[in-house]
């Protein structure tokens, strides 16, 4: 019995120590294990975004032919250049104003400035303008070229003058922004004198006509 006795005491004493081993064995591990992961594993981290694919699209510009025809009539002043005394050896139109109608402008006006040299019976002319009207705007420009001319009909004053040549379209506003092309042009006006120093006014008549590209 007394045998017995003492191994029970002896049985419990090991099993109290064996399970406060245990019971310490297990916090240790806990702790080993903690600190043993990573502290960005128990985390959720942010998966950062894999490189988006880019997609591009072209922008399809429209563009849309437009048939353009006007006709005009105003005044146009000329100053003769040259030596005072003697025959103009150029020509400035010093302003150019009409009134009529264009495609897509309706009542329109017409606005150019412009010179030539007058030492032929036929030059090449340069300038600028503009036909506006409806809210809308082209702009033109004439460079020299032989495809551009004045040519009078005559060799001395007064005589009739003929203007033909290709006016490049160079912007529009309203209907017209972003505009293209050329406008074929003829205009014809009587000149009194050709005197160095002169000036006049004459009466003009005008058509153009072409074909635009507007794109949007």
């Amino acid at each position: 019995m007394l045998y017995w006795a003492a191994t029970s005491d002896l049985y419990r004493f090991v099993m109290t120590k064996l399970q406060k081993l245990l019971t310490v064995g297990s916090i240790s591990a806990a702790f080993v294990f903690t600190l043993a992961v990573p502290s960005g594993a128990l985390v959720a981290r942010q998966v950062a975004p894999g490189h988006a694919n880019v997609v591009t699209h072209a922008v399809k510009t429209k563009s849309t032919k437009i048939a353009f025809k006007g006709s005009y009539k105003g005044t146009i002043t000329l100053l003769m250049v040259g030596p005072s005394g003697s025959t103009a050896t150029s020509v400035t139109v010093t302003a150019l104003k009409g009134t009529g109608t264009g495609t897509d402008l309706g009542a329109s006006t017409v606005t150019a400035t412009g010179s030539a040299p007058s030492s032929n019976q036929c030059d090449e002319i340069s300038g600028s303008g503009s036909l506006a009207g409806a809210g809308s705007k082209l702009l033109l420009n004439v460079a020299s070229s032989p495809s551009s001319t004045g040519c009078a009909s005559g060799t001395s004053t007064p005589t009739s003058v003929t203007i033909k040549g290709v006016a490049k379209v160079t912007g529009g506003l309203g209907k017209f922004k972003g505009a293209t092309g050329s406008l074929d042009f003829t205009a014809a006006f009587n000149v009194s004198s050709n005197a160095a120093g002169s000036t006049e006014t004459d009466s003009f008549t005008a058509t153009v006509s072409g074909t635009l590209t507007i794109k949007s």
